[in-house]
């Protein structure tokens, strides 16, 4: 009797467990996206990245010439990247070269803003002699993209709306962002939030999902993603 009623007591607490997931809040009044597209309009009206020096290896001396192309951030749930070629030319030799780098995606929960930025994107100069490769340097790209790109974050959606009451005075209601999750999609950063009517704006919560950061943690509450 007594294995059958512990039995009886893990199935009930399993139940119960299933049951309050279930009924778990959903986070789904308001969303937005800030789309990959968006991101790399903004690198592209950067303009060109190129640089220009002279170089002297094995009593040889010249110089190099280089530029990058087809500038583009891919932004992923696991990890997002920066891609572009770069075409590299010295005296009479030439080439071209995939650049593949990292990006690092943060909120700043105090100043609402969404930064980007390419944290890491490096590739070679080099030349060739006798047959043989020969290594000038390293260009680090990061060092031209000082300054991360910084979009407006979830709290710009509160919205103020006027009524005249009844008495002829006017009453304002704000429509704010209460908890907001946001999270890393295949090809852009999603926010869903909750929103409320009041008669005072205040802080909303934001829920990262990794891999985004914050810069800052104020009232912001970082969660690990959830395993499907």
């Amino acid at each position: 009797m007594k294995i059958q009623f512990f039995f009886l007591f893990i199935f009930a607490l399993k139940v119960n467990v299933i049951f309050s997931q279930s009924k778990k809040k959903e986070i789904n009044d308001f969303s937005v996206s800030l789309h990959e597209e968006t991101i790399n309009k903004v690198l592209n009206a950067v303009g060109e990245i190129k640089g220009t020096n002279d170089y002297e290896v094995l009593m040889i001396s010249g110089k190099y010439d280089w530029l990058i192309k087809n500038s583009k951030i891919d932004i992923r749930p696991d990890s997002s990247d920066f891609v572009c070629d770069a075409l590299v030319k010295i005296s009479m030799f030439e080439y071209k070269t995939k650049v593949i780098g990292n990006v690092k995606i943060s909120y700043d929960n105090d100043k609402n803003l969404i930064y980007i930025k390419i944290s890491k994107a490096v590739f070679e100069i080099y030349t060739m002699l006798f047959g043989k490769k020969v290594h000038i340097k390293d260009i680090h790209l990061e060092d031209y993209f000082k300054e991360p790109f910084a979009f407006e974050g979830p709290r710009t959606m509160a919205k103020g709306m006027e009524f005249i009451m009844p008495d002829s005075t006017i009453k304002k209601i704000y429509l704010v962002p209460t908890e907001c999750k946001m999270e890393l999609k295949w090809k852009e950063i999603c926010t869903a939030c909750e929103i409320a009517a009041c008669e005072v704006v205040t802080p909303a919560k934001i829920i990262l999902i990794s891999p985004l950061q914050s810069t800052k943690q104020g009232t912001l509450q970082v969660t690990a993603p959830q395993k499907k």
